[in-house]
Order: structure tokens, then sequence, then C-alpha cells
């Protein structure tokens, strides 16, 4: 697929093309499909790639591998962690890692196979009690047993109950856009869209979730919500969006007659934009500032032309986040 672009060449100074195409590369002697985007000189035909269009191919390769091998993204390693409260070199020690392995794990480096099963085997407590026990003789008696302490006060993971109702799934997939469920993210992206609009109608509204998550993932190759999506009779929606939008905190609904039908218009006093990254707050701006004009009817029409709606909606399928390659509409991203 060929995008039309006001970047310039680096080689003379004329017109580009983004191409988005899916490539074949080899990680670890293993082959991925992986999906590119990069930028070709009309005058000379050479190719370049920008940082952004590098950590696309790098962040869609590696969450294959991780999947694929059940290897725990650097996010989930930094949470491991933190939640028996130790520093990168006790947590090394404990493991067998070198001196700065587990911090560079942490930093987006990939485990192998074997560490990455064993730093998903310390999430469970007992299991991290008998890695220390092991290797008691890193630690001075009272280091120890501080870290032993730690460990044993540390609380154990049960999702919050707002998770089991926003969620389908906890597992990373690319059904989810490789993101781990994020409740506060998500509650204030929802904010952020009713408060940016005065008030929405939950059928516009997750038309606009959608194209924010699907072209946060078009660009970074990850989604912002971690949300899956179904394709429904009037356009992508958030699996189970309903439940979602009724139990979001802060988020007003006023009950009103539309077209001869009870529905209710959300509204919110503000958003929290301070969870979001750059990215996601760029990307978040551009589909407001794109679809928030626009009528509920005529961002169902926009969302019936696309190819991730027309594939999927027999069934009322779930979409994978690959799909979001094929959009039609990047509202200037």
């Amino acid at each position: 697929m060929e995008k039309d672009t006001n970047i310039i060449s680096p080689f003379t100074g004329g017109k580009v093309k983004e191409i988005y195409t899916t490539e074949e590369h080899i990680f670890r002697k293993e082959k991925f499909n992986v999906h590119v985007r990069y930028y070709i000189c009309e005058d000379t035909a050479e190719k370049f790639t920008t940082s952004e269009q590098d950590e696309l191919l790098i962040n869609d390769l590696y969450s294959q591998y991780r999947t694929r091998h059940n290897i725990p993204f650097p996010d989930e390693i930094a949470s491991i962690r933190r939640k028996y409260k130790l520093n990168l070199a006790q947590i090394s020690k404990i493991l067998g890692f070198g001196a700065n392995q587990y911090a560079q794990y942490e930093n987006g480096q990939i485990p192998s196979e074997s560490n990455g099963r064993m730093i998903l085997a310390i999430k469970d407590k007992e299991t991290m009690l008998r890695m220390l026990e092991a290797s008691i003789n890193e630690f001075c008696p009272s280091e120890y047993e501080k870290i032993k302490c730690s460990i044993i006060q540390s609380a154990d993971e049960i999702p919050a109950p707002a998770d089991n109702l926003f969620f389908r799934t906890f597992k990373r997939s690319i059904f989810n856009g490789y993101t781990a469920p994020n409740c506060t993210k998500l509650q204030q992206m929802i904010k952020f869209f009713a408060y940016g609009t005065n008030g929405i109608f939950p059928t516009k509204l997750n038309k606009m979730m959608f194209y924010a998550d699907f072209n946060h993932y078009r660009l970074y190759g990850k989604s912002i919500s971690g949300l899956t999506y179904n394709a429904m009779q009037y356009g992508p929606v958030p699996t189970h969006y309903s439940t979602i939008y009724d139990n979001i905190e802060g988020l007003e609904k006023e009950v009103v007659i539309l077209h001869d039908m009870e529905t209710a218009k959300l509204s919110c006093k503000g958003a929290d934009m301070s969870v979001f990254s750059k990215t996601e707050k760029d990307v978040l701006s551009a589909v407001l500032l794109e679809t928030a004009p626009m009528s509920t009817a005529e961002l169902i029409e926009l969302s019936h032309k696309e190819s991730v709606w027309i594939n999927h909606n027999p069934g009322n399928g779930l979409i994978p986040y690959d799909e979001a390659f094929s959009l039609n509409s990047y509202f200037g991203l």
C-alpha cells in the first residue's frame, strides 16, 4: 500500500511515497512476517526510514516472538521486580543473571526462552522464596532477611473487579494490540473523548476508540487501551462496551430519546492526560480533531468502508490489530 506524504527526500529534496507492506524477517533463527513502513524517493527510488518506522518494525517483530514463546514483555518484567520491592542487583543475584541482565530485559532486550520462563515463574511468591533460598550465599544475613520479608509481604496479584469488567483477556496477543490491559489508561481515554466532544453517544465513542487504538498500532505496533474489538452492525466496537461505559467513575450519563429510542449521552469534567505517552496523546488528539465534528451516522458510514469491518462483520468477529495497516482513515497521522 502507498500513501502520499509531506516528507521530502533526503537525497534530492523531492517527493517521496510512504510504503506499507510485510516483509519476512529472521530473528533467532525463526521466520516472522513483520509489518513495515518506509519511504521511497520518487526521483532515485532509494529507500529510507525514520526512527518511528524502525520502532514499528522492532515492536512487531519482538511482540510476535514474545507471544510465540510466552516470554514476558518489558513492563511485565519490571512489575515483577517492583512487586517484591527489589533493586536490579538483588533480583539479578537471585536469578543468577549477569550484573546488568535484568536491567537490559526491563529496557527491551528479549530474554532467552529459559530466562523468560524463569522470570514468569517467580511471579509465584513461593517460587520466588525458593529461588532466594538457593541464592542465600549471594547476600549478607541482614540483606537476605530483609529481602525475604519483602517477598513474604508482597501482595498477591488479583485483578481488580473493574479489570474483569473491562477486558476480555489479560494475555497479550494480536487481538489486543500486544498491550497489557490498563484500567486507568482506558478510563482516561474514554473521558478524553467524552470531554472533548462536550458529550458523546456510545455508538460514536466506539468508533473513536477504535480509530485511536488501531491507528496507534499502525504507527507503533501496539494499541493504547489493550481492548479487543468486534465488527458489529454499526461498525467496530470494544468488546462488552456497554459494560465498560457503565462502570467508568466520573462518567456522567444523561438519558435521552434519539430516533424514538432511549440512549445515554456520556460526559465528564475532564481527563488526566498524564497517563499517556506522547505518541498516545498525538493519536488521541488527531482522532478527536477529525471525528468530533462528524455525526454518528457519518462515522458509522466511514467505518463501514474499512476492510477491517467488511472482513470481520460476518459473525461479529474479533478484529486482529494487524488489520490496522489496511485502514483508509489516517486522520492526518
